[in-house]
Formats: structure tokens, C-alpha cells, sequence
């Protein structure tokens, strides 16, 4: 008789990943999400970085050695793991599951903001108002120069402090730079992004930049 495989959502629900690796799956649930995990390299890596996890916690506990790392995994799936290592492992388990979630969600599709600064106008900054929850793009217009070998571009706050520095590679830049960030990378305020083009010889000019107000929707 065929059993059906997994999905994913059943897997994740049923905490499948934490009841293989402790032996506590039914045949018939153990066979359904071994069809699944093979194909699935989130469950696949979870398993494997509980596997290796179960391990080293039975190194340090069982003063006999083991063979080798597939003979204590799959004796360490035949076997009740200790109360406060099997928490452990649950405990890892569950930072990798939300590190594969964070990671998922920084691959989604997302909304972005994105805003040209034209550059100090009088001094007057641009008002940018966003969601914390959405990404802001900040665009300005450079004055690029073949004698730089790349280029630096700062959010600098009101007061003169400069909140992130990143490089910005000359071939890339063209005749202008722009500046990605979560919505909530910066306080309430208002801010200057400042460009500067770095020479051979580590001098910085400033080739382009502009001042923005920073508000929030929500």
C-alpha cells in the first residue's frame, strides 16, 4: 500500500523534524516524511544540523565512543535522548527553523519605497513618509570622475553623525548611487546622504548627495 508524502505545512505543523531525529514518529508517519525531507532542503538541513547536534551532546554524555558520526546518529535515533538534551535540541532545531523563515522572507517579494533626492535645495530636506514594514530606496545624482576607484556612500543624521557607511563599486555606480534599507533601519528624523568618490591614493570627494526628512505611516 503507498503512503502518502508530507508536504511542507505538515511537516513544519506536526514538528516532524524534532520527532525524527528523537525517534518518535510512527512507521507510518516516519515513512511519509522521509518522502518528504529528501526533497526538501529546509527539513533536510534541519536534520542534519540535529543529527550533528544529538552527536556531540552523546560524546559529552556516554563515555563510550562512537564509531563514527553515521553510526551515532543513526544510534541516537534508535535510542530516548536525555530530557535536558532532547530541550536542546529542540531549542536549536527551532533558532534554525526561524533563521530558514528570516531568510525565506528576506527572498520574498517585498514592497519598496523609492525616493530620488535631488540634492540640497536650500537646505530644505525631501519629507520621505513609509512603512516600518516596507524597504526604502534613496537614489542621488553623482558627478563620477575616471581617476576614482570607487566610491562611499554615508547616512550622515542632522547632528553630523554617520549612521552606515557602505562601499560602492565604481563600475557600478554610472552617474548615480542609490541606497537600499529596511523602513525601520532609521529613527524618526532628518538625515543627509552623502556620496563621496575615493581616489587611488585614498582621497575623498564629495561628488553628490541630498537631505531627507524621515517619517512614519504607522
Amino acid at each position: 500500500m503507498s503512503i502518502d508524502t508530507m508536504n511542507h505545512d505538515q511537516a513544519v505543523s506536526s514538528h516532524a523534524v524534532e520527532r525524527y531525529i528523537l525517534g518518535e514518529l510512527s512507521s507510518n508517519e516516519r515513512d511519509a516524511f522521509e518522502g518528504h525531507y529528501f526533497d526538501c532542503s529546509d527539513c533536510f538541513e534541519q536534520i542534519r544540523l540535529g543529527g550533528e547536534f544529538l552527536t556531540r551532546t552523546r560524546e559529552v554524555l556516554d563515555p563510550e565512543p562512537e564509531k563514527s558520526w553515521l553510526a551515532a546518529t543513526l544510534g541516537d535515533l534508535r535510542r530516548p535522548a536525555p530530557v535536558f538534551a532532547s530541550a536542546l535540541l529542540l531549542c536549536t532545531i527551532g533558532i534554525c527553523g526561524y533563521q530558514q523563515s528570516v531568510i525565506s522572507g528576506l527572498r520574498a517579494p517585498q514592497v519598496e519605497v523609492s525616493s530620488f533626492l535631488p540634492g540640497d535645495i536650500k537646505g530644505i530636506p525631501k519629507v520621505i513618509t513609509v512603512s516600518r514594514k516596507s524597504r526604502l530606496s534613496l537614489s542621488v545624482d553623482i558627478a563620477p570622475r575616471s581617476d576614482f576607484a570607487s566610491y562611499t556612500a554615508q547616512i550622515v543624521t542632522d547632528s553630523g553623525k554617520v549612521k552606515y557607511s557602505l562601499p560602492v563599486d565604481a563600475k557600478e555606480s554610472g552617474n548615480s548611487v542609490t541606497v537600499g534599507m529596511p523602513g525601520d533601519a532609521l529613527a524618526p528624523g532628518t538625515y543627509k546622504v552623502v556620496v563621496q568618490g575615493v581616489s587611488a591614493n585614498g582621497t575623498a570627494v564629495k561628488v553628490g548627495g541630498g537631505t531627507f526628512d524621515l517619517k512614519f505611516s504607522d
